[in-house]
């Protein structure tokens, strides 16, 4: 989508872009001081995007995450948070969150949830439905930076569960939210 006279903000990009309510239902919760999200749904899936934080003009937005609630994993911070030069609105920056789109609506992605004594370990999100050939997108420790600190062992822990040593692994596919 091309910036013109009439996109002047990311706002006005989203409307422009999921204005099909036939597909698209938009919750705007960026008013509620406690909140500050704008959410993507489309009917009959149960992944949302979320816009999170815009400026008052919507000129810069400081996220986007999109997840399903049939797993455990989410797309991380797709932008960076805080203020991130890729919120700005801008015509490199809109292309750059339409090849972000790209996943949640006409990719899908796939998560891989590693269990480790009957609780969620890590979860790792792939773009695409193909869990062999996916472009990793993010991986969530559930005990937090402790898993990235302790590299070595949750290396260790890696490998136990993928040849089946401890605990267990459960793969997920979720479709795009347009087909």
């Amino acid at each position: 989508m091309k910036i013109g006279t009439d996109i002047k903000n990311w706002k006005e990009y989203l409307e422009r872009k999921f204005s099909d309510h036939s597909i698209f239902s938009i919750d705007d919760k960026t008013n509620v001081l406690s909140n500050g999200v704008y959410t993507i749904t489309a009917i009959g899936s149960e992944t949302e995007i979320n816009f999170i934080w815009p400026s008052n003009d919507w000129l810069t937005i400081d996220d986007i995450q999109f997840h399903n609630s049939k797993v455990n994993s989410w797309s991380g911070e797709l932008l960076g948070g805080n203020g991130p030069k890729r919120g700005k609105f801008n015509q490199e920056n809109i292309d750059y969150v339409d090849q972000v789109l790209e996943t949640p609506l006409k990719k899908g992605w796939t998560t891989i949830d590693y269990f480790l004594f009957g609780k969620i370990f890590k979860s790792v999100t792939k773009e695409g439905m193909n869990p062999k050939n996916g472009m990793k997108i993010f991986t969530d420790f559930n005990f937090g930076c402790i898993g990235i600190i302790l590299f070595p062992i949750t290396f260790l822990i890696d490998n136990g569960i993928n040849i089946g040593l401890i605990g267990k692994k459960k793969t997920s596919i979720i479709k795009p939210m347009v087909e």
